[in-house]
């Protein structure tokens, strides 16, 4: 089975490489560069629907057999905003999703963000690093211990869930 990801992004593609050996399957993983149609940082709900949107744009691809769309957003929590990502994985019979646990950003992070700034490039200029988001991330830099892959492995297994305990029946 060939699983296209609907993203070039190492962490997203290894977070999913991780998630399907641990459910002990051997399916082939490709990652494809694709629009989520989304704002470029989304906000709440905007999440889910660019996930999904991955999610159906890697599908289509040719030779494709499942998508898998991984999505990073934020939203406001408790006068706080929080950082997640929502998962999203199709075939062409059924659905699913799941999310990522959700953390609240510094005060540093939350400021650019709220002026504007995606996630990423906000972490850059707070830690004064690159490309972070292609790392540890935000919450790998807030942390020092849970980076973007752990945070995004958990979920992927929840959404694949019924493409692979359907052939366990």
């Amino acid at each position: 089975m060939l699983v296209c990801v609907g993203s070039t992004n190492p962490v997203k593609l290894e977070a999913v490489k991780d998630a399907i050996k641990e459910i002990g399957k051997e399916w082939e993983i490709k990652g494809v560069q694709v629009s989520s149609n989304v704002s470029e940082q989304p906000w709440c709900n905007e999440t889910l629907v660019g996930a999904r949107n991955r999610a159906i744009n890697a599908l289509i691809q040719e030779g494709c057999d499942v998508g898998v769309g991984i999505e990073g957003g934020v939203c406001w929590e408790r006068e706080r905003i929080v950082a997640f990502a929502a998962i999203y994985v199709v075939n062409r019979e059924k659905e699913n999703f799941s999310y990522s646990p959700a953390f609240t950003l510094s005060n540093e992070l939350a400021k650019l963000v709220i002026r504007g700034k995606e996630l990423g490039e906000a972490t850059d200029i707070v830690y004064g690093k690159t490309n972070t988001k292609h790392g540890e991330g935000a919450v790998g830099m807030l942390t020092k211990i849970v980076d973007r892959k752990r945070l995004y492995k958990d979920a992927v297994i929840l959404a694949l869930y019924p493409f692979y305990m359907e052939s366990e029946r």
